[in-house]
């Protein structure tokens, strides 16, 4: 009896172990088709040190984001919106004053592609 009882548990924590399992796979693959997630996947928000005027938005591109196609470009106009929003800055909104590749010899670690250089807008129209 008792050997019989010890194989129920251990049925039902392999089944407690199935369950755990499959939920958390699936819980991942909703988080990966987020925009959230594919906003910080591909773009960082950059606060420079020498600078005051100015934040730094670093992307990647990606087949699915490539470097001149216009839709591409407004999904990365509205990942500056949302890091900005996020952060509560800019709340009179922004431009973007420049936008470049990185340069071979700057440090990038992260390895992106193009920096964005944005400016808030302030009240007063500027």
């Amino acid at each position: 009896m008792q050997g019989s009882g010890f194989r129920w548990l251990t049925t039902v924590r392999r089944h407690m172990a199935l369950l755990a399992l499959t939920g958390g796979l699936c819980a991942c693959a909703g988080m990966h088709e987020s925009p959230d997630y594919e906003r910080h996947r591909y773009s960082q928000l950059v606060t420079p040190f020498d600078r005051s005027d100015v934040v730094y938005i670093d992307m990647q591109f990606d087949p699915k984001y490539p470097d001149g196609d216009p839709a591409a470009e407004q999904i990365r106009m509205e990942w500056i919106a949302v890091w900005l929003e996020t952060r509560k800055m800019c709340g009179d909104g922004f431009e973007v004053e420049k936008r470049r590749p990185f340069d071979m010899m700057e440090h990038n670690p992260a390895r992106y592609d193009i920096r964005y250089e944005v400016k808030c807008k302030t009240a007063a129209g500027g």
